[in-house]
């Protein structure tokens, strides 16, 4: 008979050798011992493989797996997915760590509440320069880590607390792995992954459950997969080509509570907007390939669903809509105007 532990963490080695050791030891030393973990290494350059393998000759609940260059962790954590033996899925990029207790405290949680989809809990962003924690993040309240609630309420409360500033990463997240592949929850193989995934998975949780600690520690660092240059326009690319169209077709094609949409569009839109016209974010980036970002997001069906979305956002975003579908034609110079002149003004306004 196969043992199945409670916990199967999927751990991203591509590129991280300066430090992979301490994601793989805050792993072993976890003080909850019923756990797997799956490295997963595409193509590197460095030793991050052979970190792995040695982890794995000293403790048999290390794994390692290979695979060509993805260019986005999404390939990794679906082969966690769909080779994990363990019932809930933790995950672990190669540059982070875990706290040495999070499984302790993700276990009495459950002890506590008795089986959900999701856990989701806070996390500490690290000082790349000292390993120093500089900020809690977290979607959430202590006042939420009292209950159980619907992923589609947590929608609600994470509008409430955050302001739409809204933090989609996976890492958040510990998820069922009955339910990830009951709702065909994969990540997509593109950047910018989280931003696709979290809404799908928080859309369909029946049940979930917050604990009110950091138990992930999250390394901002120059030249990771997420900040590496020229991010602006790679992130501004990525969204374009199967992030947006992905998440317009999924609201548009599911029953979304009205109010579920409208969460949803509005932060959706800003991030639109934001990469494609932002006078910062976008001041590297040429017409042409602000064009061509345009032209992957309203092809095919794109458009369509973009505009059954915009009844449901905000008046500015109503407002700046018919100046982005007229860039996306090739007029850039009325958007960019707007944006600059009138739409980032009013919002520094408001929110001084």
């Amino acid at each position: 008979m196969n043992y199945s532990p409670l916990f199967t963490i999927i751990l991203s080695g591509y590129q991280t050798e300066p430090y992979l050791q301490k994601a793989l030891d805050s792993v072993a030393n976890q003080t909850f011992r019923d756990f797997e973990v799956i490295c997963y290494v595409e193509e590197s350059t460095d030793h991050s493989l052979e970190m792995c393998q040695t982890m794995a000759k000293r403790d048999p609940r290390f794994k390692v797996a290979t695979g060509p260059k993805s260019g986005g962790v999404g390939t990794t954590r679906n082969y966690g997915i769909d080779h994990a033996s363990g019932k809930y899925l933790v995950i672990l990029d190669g540059d982070d760590w875990l706290a040495e207790d999070m499984l302790e405290k993700l276990d009495r949680k459950l002890t506590q509440t008795g089986e959900v989809d999701v856990l989701s809990f806070a996390c500490a962003r690290i000082n790349n320069e000292n390993d120093v924690p500089v900020k809690t993040i977290s979607n959430f309240t202590q006042e939420d880590a009292e209950i159980i609630f619907p992923g589609q309420d947590a929608i609600r409360r994470t509008q409430r607390h955050t302001k739409g500033l809204f933090h989609g990463y996976a890492w958040l997240n510990t998820c069922r792995l009955a339910f990830l592949k009951a709702h065909n929850l994969y990540q997509q193989k593109e950047f910018m992954e989280d931003v696709e995934w979290t809404p799908r998975v928080w859309f369909y949780a029946e049940k979930m459950v917050y604990i009110d600690d950091p138990l992930y520690y999250y390394r901002n660092r120059p030249n990771s997969l997420t900040t590496e240059s020229p991010s602006s326009t790679r992130i501004m690319l990525a969204l374009s080509r199967k992030v947006f169209p992905s998440l317009f077709e999924f609201a548009c094609q599911e029953s979304f509570p009205e109010d579920i949409l409208s969460i949803w569009g509005n932060i959706w839109l800003s991030m639109l907007y934001w990469y494609m016209f932002h006078p910062i974010t976008s001041k590297n980036t040429s017409d042409e390939v602000r064009k061509q970002a345009l032209d992957t997001l309203f092809s095919g069906k794109g458009r369509d669903h973009f505009k059954q979305i915009l009844p449901h956002v905000s008046f500015p975003k109503r407002l700046a809509a018919p100046f982005v579908l007229l860039a996306a034609n090739g007029i850039q110079f009325p958007a960019k105007a707007f944006f600059r002149g009138i739409y980032y003004p009013l919002i520094k306004r408001r929110n001084v």
